[in-house]
């Protein structure tokens, strides 16, 4: 119906709107066909009609078996070439903790002096709490800290005197008991907790490559090894690792076998295609509007299985052990009519496709037993980085644990870094720059004519000494030439805290390696005269 309306400007204009010849609502929602015939010779055009059986699964009956993980070991540095180079087989039961507390810790280590000082303070809380703090003397003078060097300050120096050392402590209680009677309900109170808390004393052979920094090992699943050439660090999982079908397997691993049934449940999503007519669809989730190019597979088949099938498709729960590779021998659908449908493995007939598949291998899913835990702040920090200008490489030691206390490289420089000469207005002459003493040199070595390596090397220079005081890196180190790329890299030592599945928690020290922040100048200057030179 025609509305007029007038205008400041002594116009008219005309809207039309559609006006409902009644006040119900009911004729607009039901959407009703005005022509049945046709629509029905539409939906017989597009093969609607074609007698597709369009039965609901019921219940699904899944037959398989599952290859659980008995062994690890750390991987040589020549790819097992050398059969001396290949370290023995570690049983390993993921009863027992996370694979990652294993693999990743640190060869030797144990707690540091912080932890060392915390444990000692927590005996000396128990002792309190049970009346026994009259035996404290006793304790200190049997589990007592070495002396600290003079100088140094920070909260270890301030408690080892007046705490006794827990390392010590943990020694003995594991070994049979203390060294002052009376206190065995007191240490085995503390001895529970100490273990959660502190990293394990000898926690296996160490499977870091300091070289690559990177770690390199071998887990057996029954007769199959699986190889992690090159771990950051950063988690297990199935992504990983690959198989290697040269390697022998440790001693055959048990197999789990199951068949359960299961009722199937429809697939749910944000942004998923809605079933009812006038049913509103989730606006905060445009897949039409995602970046995607032509040859980003993956992306494309996300939205045709969310746009197209995405209400075609069930799902239902499998439990898998952890530390395992499980293989789905069958699966078996009845549907609401009472058929049962086989389902085939998607790719059966084309090996190349593949979704969350190991390399080398045609089936089966990987479930690690990874307990990636609460990671806490970097313990040591070291950046690798090229210097075109001074055609060197550098190991930059930013950050290091000393007695307990994380002390920063660079502010440590700038309190005890020399003097340069006294401004000259006729220009003085230096024989080089100095370089902060946690700028350590990586220079080229040649193994052949077309392969180098990068050695560290100790930088002489007047008023500094430019030596690594952390972890990461020792006086002889050599790193590959690969692992210093035009980005970078950097290395960070960090302490992990994990529970796993039955309660118990995990401590660790883990490496980390992530991508670095580019190329960098270091200011190392021959024969220059100051002031003209660029860097002061």
């Amino acid at each position: 119906m025609p509305r007029r309306t007038f205008e400041h400007s002594g116009s008219f204009r005309f809207r039309l709107e559609p006006l409902s010849r009644t006040n119900e609502v009911a004729s607009g929602v039901s959407a009703r066909v005005h022509d049945p015939a046709w629509a029905l010779a539409r939906q017989w055009q597009f093969g609607e009609f074609a007698g597709q059986d369009a039965g609901s699964p019921v219940v699904a009956r899944i037959e398989g078996h599952s290859t659980l993980v008995s062994a690890w070991r750390p991987a040589s540095g020549d790819g097992g070439v050398d059969p001396a180079a290949v370290a023995p087989w570690v049983p390993y039961d993921p009863a027992a903790g996370p694979l990652d507390a294993v693999v990743e810790s640190e060869d030797g280590t144990g707690p540091d002096a912080y932890q060392r000082v915390e444990g000692g303070a927590h005996f000396v809380r128990l002792l309190h709490e049970a009346g026994l703090s009259a035996k404290l003397p006793q304790v200190l003078a049997e589990y007592r800290f070495d002396p600290m060097p003079a100088g140094t300050a920070g909260l270890v120096a301030l408690l080892a005197p007046r705490v006794p050392d827990a390392r010590e402590l943990a020694g003995d209680l594991t070994g049979g008991g203390l060294r002052v009677p009376g206190l065995a309900a007191v240490g085995g109170r503390w001895l529970d907790w100490w273990r959660e808390v502190a990293p394990p004393e000898t926690p296996g052979t160490d499977a870091f490559d300091p070289h690559r920094f990177e770690y390199r090992s071998d887990f057996s699943f029954g007769d199959r090894v699986l190889h992690a050439e090159e771990y950051l660090g950063d988690g297990l999982d199935w992504y990983s690792v690959d198989v290697d079908p040269s390697a022998t397997a440790a001693a055959p691993a048990p197999v789990r076998t199951f068949a359960q049934e299961v009722i199937p449940s429809t697939v749910r999503f944000g942004g998923i295609p809605a079933d009812r007519f006038w049913e509103m669809e989730d606006a905060q989730i445009d897949l039409g509007a995602t970046d995607v190019s032509s040859l980003d597979t993956g992306r494309l088949l996300l939205i045709s299985f969310a746009e197209v099938y995405g209400n075609d498709w069930f799902l239902f729960p499998l439990e898998v052990p952890v530390g395992s590779i499980t293989t789905l021998d069958s699966i078996v659908v009845t549907d609401s009519f009472n058929d049962t449908h086989t389902v085939e493995r998607a790719g059966r007939d084309d090996p190349r496709w593949n979704v969350f598949t190991l390399t080398g291998s045609d089936d089966g899913l990987l479930m690690m037993p990874s307990g990636r835990g609460a990671v806490g702040e970097s313990l040591e920090s070291v950046a690798l980085a090229r210097d075109e200008l001074a055609n060197l490489a550098w190991a930059i030691e930013k950050t290091v644990t000393l007695s307990g206390e994380l002390v920063d490289r660079r502010e440590r420089w700038l309190r005890i870094a020399p003097e340069g000469p006294p401004p000259d207005d006729i220009g003085s002459y230096a024989v080089q720059t100095i370089v902060p003493d946690y700028w350590l040199p990586l220079v080229p070595h040649a193994l052949s004519e077309q392969a180098i390596r990068f050695a560290l090397v100790p930088l002489v220079q007047p008023g500094a000494e430019s030596r690594p005081i952390g972890r990461l890196l020792h006086p002889d180190h050599w790193v590959h030439e690969e692992e210093v790329p035009r980005e970078g890299a950097l290395v960070v030592r960090r302490p992990v805290l994990a529970r796993w599945f039955d309660g118990s928690w995990h401590v660790w020290v883990r490496r980390e390696k992530n991508p670095g922040g580019g190329e960098s100048s270091s200011g190392l200057h021959f024969d220059i005269v100051r002031p003209s030179e660029t860097w002061p």
